[in-house]
């Protein structure tokens, strides 16, 4: 839908059907983007480094990351998903983005009575397309205006997340004309991250993205992902999935993207 284009980049649903001998595991990776997740059907448990998170709510938003987190279940389940850019919290929900950095909350703590009837609304729904027409709708009604400054922000950020474009952040702050304490600032209201944290995100999606060239060396995807050393690459690269470069890139599937991954520690 176009008027919601500058705040969501795409609705997604997964579905599993498992017999008795089977688990599923699945590791989030860190994000600068937050989504807002319906378990249409199933409940699965959640840890992260830090030790068990409890499990899935109903419906919810999982907020930015930091850090990776692991999902398990043996039953069958049904997912609904809206994927956002990091901004979206502010501009639908009058949230600064910061407020949900590393925690997820339900749909009803949220919005009150109108987050659990959306809820509700969803899990009744027939297919995705109808979970799309109601999601969009609430969305839409939310939707405030934006200034032209702010959207001017919006779009640049906007262009960072989709192409994984590395930017000098004294060059980010120049071209608005701000401080580098209103930059932080407007970084933390806007994307939940300071300037720094928000790049090494982007930097290490960009590293993910030299699974799909089984040419490079670790070297090379280190270099272009703009790390200062093989060192480096390795030390952030553990930190964000739990795994060494090689390990990962070695384990990796063709289904795997910058979000999520098979988990290859059961």
């Amino acid at each position: 839908m176009k008027e919601l284009a500058d705040y969501v980049r795409f609705f997604w649903t997964l579905e599993a059907r498992l017999d008795s001998t089977e688990a599923f595991a699945h590791r989030a990776l860190p994000d600068n983007c937050l989504e807002l997740i319906f378990y249409c059907k199933g409940q699965l448990s959640i840890s992260s480094s830090q030790g068990s998170e409890g499990n899935t709510f109903t419906s919810g938003v999982f907020g930015q990351a930091h850090k990776f987190r692991q999902f398990k279940t043996g039953n069958d389940f049904t997912l609904f998903g809206v994927y956002f850019y990091p901004h979206a919290l502010k501009t639908l929900f009058n949230l600064p983005a910061m407020a949900l950095t590393n925690i997820m909350v339900d749909s009803e703590s949220l919005w009150g009575s109108e987050g659990k009837s959306l809820e509700e609304k969803v899990m009744l729904a027939p297919d995705s397309a109808a979970r799309i027409t109601l999601v969009s709708s609430f969305l839409l009604r939310r939707l405030k205006a934006v200034e032209k400054r702010e959207q001017s922000f919006i779009t640049l950020m906007k262009n960072v997340i989709d192409n994984n474009r590395l930017v000098s952040i004294p060059a980010f702050a120049d071209d608005f004309n701000l401080s580098r304490r209103q930059l932080e600032r407007r970084f933390k209201d806007l994307s939940g991250f300071s300037p720094k944290d928000f790049f090494r995100i982007v930097r290490f999606k960009k590293a993910l993205k030299g699974s799909e060239l089984p040419d490079k060396t670790l070297a090379q995807i280190a270099i272009d992902s703009g790390y200062y050393d093989q060192s480096h690459f390795t030390h952030e690269f553990r930190k964000f999935s739990g795994y060494s470069p090689k390990e990962f890139f070695v384990n990796a599937t063709e289904a795997d993207d910058q979000r999520t991954t098979r988990d290859f520690k059961i």
